[in-house]
């Protein structure tokens, strides 16, 4: 079974015991229901620690108001399936088939994530990123660099204008300084690719209006209405151009991990029966 596929049907045989472990707590102080289907209650406190996980961000009551009304959906369509589908000995079977496909799964993941893994080397990837370097051509331009908005009249312009065009580490860390105590904005992308397109929404330019500017020149400063601001590129990627490979190191590590793994788990689950039958622990008759 896919590993999407195997996941999302223990997903769907584990709600309903989600929905209702409640019903086996002891509890000696008096919760609060948000709502209830019969005599299974959804309690204050569980649908708190939901909204903290999952609904960061969002409005809370309309959070709330969506997630007790799937509760309850869900609820009452549990105890209509209960109501028409009789346990039965194929029900167990199902269960506990399930329940040895994710501990093997669970293993099989440890097994990849602890021997497989370390075994790919750096050397294997570079090789993989030459020899498939026509996988990796982006579609949209990156860029190394940084960016800060001022607000007019700054009495550190003119210092401001030398770091950003001198760009030293003691230039960089006299800017940041400068903008986190005043509460300018700014961002410092010099070590990670940052989409081109994040930093145009930071601007009032177009995305080709500062793509040209930053072609001719790597670090520019313009003006827009009340604020200033200074972009500077250390590198640019355009798009079609290949992505570095620090950028696709991981993506490429996943791709052989997933041309590797079977083979790897066949010799594991051989080699596991053999020493078995080795030691007594696996008898044929």
């Amino acid at each position: 079974m896919p590993v999407k596929g195997f996941w999302k049907n223990i997903c769907l045989l584990a709600l309903p015991a989600l929905l209702f472990a409640c019903r086996e707590e002891v509890s000696y102080v008096e919760r609060e229901s948000l709502a209830s289907v019969g005599d299974i209650h959804l309690y204050k406190d569980e649908a708190d620690i939901v909204y903290a996980r999952q609904g960061r961000g969002a409005d809370r009551l309309a959070f709330m108001q969506n997630y007790v009304e799937r509760w309850a959906i869900e609820a009452l369509f549990y105890q209509k399936a209960k109501e028409n589908v009789v346990a039965t000995d194929e029900i167990d079977r199902m269960v506990e088939n399930y329940r040895v496909s994710l501990i093997q799964n669970l293993y099989q993941d440890r097994l990849i994530t602890q021997q497989l893994l370390p075994t790919i080397s750096d050397a294997e990837v570079s090789e993989f990123y030459e020899r498939e370097h026509g996988l990796f051509e982006l579609t949209e331009p990156y860029i190394k660099g940084f960016y800060v908005k001022l607000p007019d009249r700054v009495p550190k312009l003119n210092s401001v204008r030398n770091w950003c065009i001198r760009k030293g580490q003691d230039d960089l860390e006299e800017l940041e300084k400068l903008c986190s105590e005043n509460g300018y904005e700014y961002q410092f992308f010099t070590e990670v690719w940052m989409p081109f397109a994040d930093l145009v929404r930071k601007t009032p330019l177009t995305e080709q209006q500062l793509m040209d500017r930053l072609l001719k020149k790597s670090t520019i400063e313009f003006k827009e209405g009340k604020f200033t601001y200074f972009v500077c590129a250390d590198s640019i990627l355009k798009r079609n151009d290949l992505k570095p490979i620090e950028m696709v190191s991981g993506e490429i590590k996943e791709l052989l991990l997933n041309s590797k793994k079977a083979a790897f788990i066949k010799q594991v689950k051989r080699s596991l029966y053999e020493e078995a039958l080795q030691n007594g622990q696996v008898i044929l008759y």
